[in-house]
């Protein structure tokens, strides 16, 4: 045994062993002897709980379907022992819980501890693939001055051929569910506590990123390109500090100009990107307190969670905690990004529009004045039609006058 068990360094906050009972020895009556021994040894060790009625501690199921106090051990040992003989494995199981969490739990009387095996036995049993009608056990509880522990021995009335071989992993997905089911309570709150931090971190980020997209979104083009080339933010009316906006919109452009055109994912940016990324968040959670209480809410609920299956490597599941949490800020802020890329593509929009109507305009000047030109030169030649019929008249007028007179030319 380890860790609180004796007294060591926490582990987990419920200890769970297994074992086939003394696997090592090859012989068969010798193991028989030595689990019927070990069986009165549970039943009556110092401090074992027990009824006033009862010599022994022992009680489980045996040939019933309900948990039964034994008057005597040494019947329920010499089963033990002719299991043992016929070739069938007894397992051994421990379930240890310090006593700050049995106290929590009610878990101080052998009848609360019956309730609670009675509970959870089936987990044992189903992760050891026995059915539910082979199964049988019986258990012992002990107090110690740190824990109550429950060694409980059971097996496989029906097994035919002998097993001499146990996966690792069974006592450990034994172990996390009785923890996930014991402490449910504690680990819904801890949950509800990490899903709110969750939803409004998102309702503050998304908040703070409206709040700059609308600040943004009320500057022209001429005071846009200024923010742009210089860094320079002037509006009177702005909901958010202005040399918050300014540095924001600086880093976020920056990171803009890093990023190829594509989907924005904070996932699928480049190693250097995510950096300038990650230092944006920085900035944003020492300037917003609510938004930095609510990540170490989040951590914090996580770590509790955490720390139920284990105590190991702390540091590390806070750090990859803290970056799950800032992740999602992140993607956030990158939404920063993309409505920079909407915005420069309506004011681009607008220039060329603009532009066109500027064009038009242009357009529509020349065709006129060509229109005037065409019409001008109409007038001037027509003009000198009329000029040459007018001197045609004149001239045969002339001859005409002449003529009656008797001149000839």
């Amino acid at each position: 045994m380890n860790g609180w068990l004796t007294g060591g360094r926490t582990i987990s906050k419920i200890i769970y062993t297994q074992q086939i009972k003394n696997l090592k020895v090859r012989n068969k009556e010798q193991r028989a002897k030595l689990n019927y021994n070990y069986t009165l040894y549970i039943g009556h060790r110092p401090k074992v709980l027990k009824n006033m009625e009862q010599r022994t501690g022992l009680m489980g199921k045996i040939g019933t379907n309900e948990i039964l106090y034994f008057k005597d051990s040494k019947d329920i040992a010499k089963t033990v022992l002719e299991n043992t003989k016929k070739g069938i494995t007894i397992y051994e199981g421990m379930i240890a819980i310090k006593k700050e969490d049995t106290q929590k739990l009610n878990l101080e009387d052998l009848k609360s501890w019956e309730n609670y095996i009675t509970k959870y036995i089936n987990i044992i049993r189903e992760e050891n693939s026995i059915k539910r009608e082979d199964f049988e056990f019986i258990c012992a509880v002990h107090e110690k001055d740190i824990n109550y522990h429950t060694h409980i021995l059971f097996w496989d009335k029906s097994q035919k051929t002998p097993k001499n071989f146990q996966h690792y992993s069974i006592p450990d997905k034994i172990r996390k569910k009785l923890i996930k089911d014991t402490f449910s309570d504690e680990i819904l709150e801890y949950a509800k506590a990490k899903d709110l931090a969750v939803t409004n971190v998102r309702d503050i980020t998304d908040k703070l990123v409206d709040d700059f997209m609308e600040d943004i979104k009320m500057l022209d083009n001429k005071k846009y390109n200024k923010l742009k080339l210089k860094g320079v933010f002037k509006d009177k009316n702005s909901k958010l500090d202005k040399n918050f906006i300014e540095h924001i919109f600086n880093e976020s452009y920056k990171i803009k100009q890093m990023i190829p055109k594509g989907r924005i994912a904070y996932k699928l940016l480049e190693p250097q990107v995510k950096e300038e990324v990650d230092k944006l968040v920085d900035y944003v959670l020492q300037n917003n307190e609510d938004l930095q209480n609510l990540v170490n809410t989040y951590i914090d609920s996580k770590i509790q969670i955490a720390t139920l299956y284990s105590d190991k490597n702390i540091d590390e599941q806070e750090q990859k905690y803290k970056q799950e949490i800032e992740k999602i800020i992140a993607n956030k802020l990158l939404g920063i990004v993309k409505s920079i890329n909407r915005l420069e593509y309506e004011y681009k929009k607008q220039e060329t529009i603009a532009e066109k109507q500027k064009e038009l305009i242009k357009q529509s000047i020349f065709d006129l004045i060509s229109l005037f030109c065409v019409k001008e030169e109409k007038e001037r030649s027509k003009h000198n039609e009329i000029k040459t019929e007018l001197s045609k008249d004149a001239k045969k007028e002339i001859y005409l006058k002449n003529k009656d007179k008797g001149y000839e030319h």
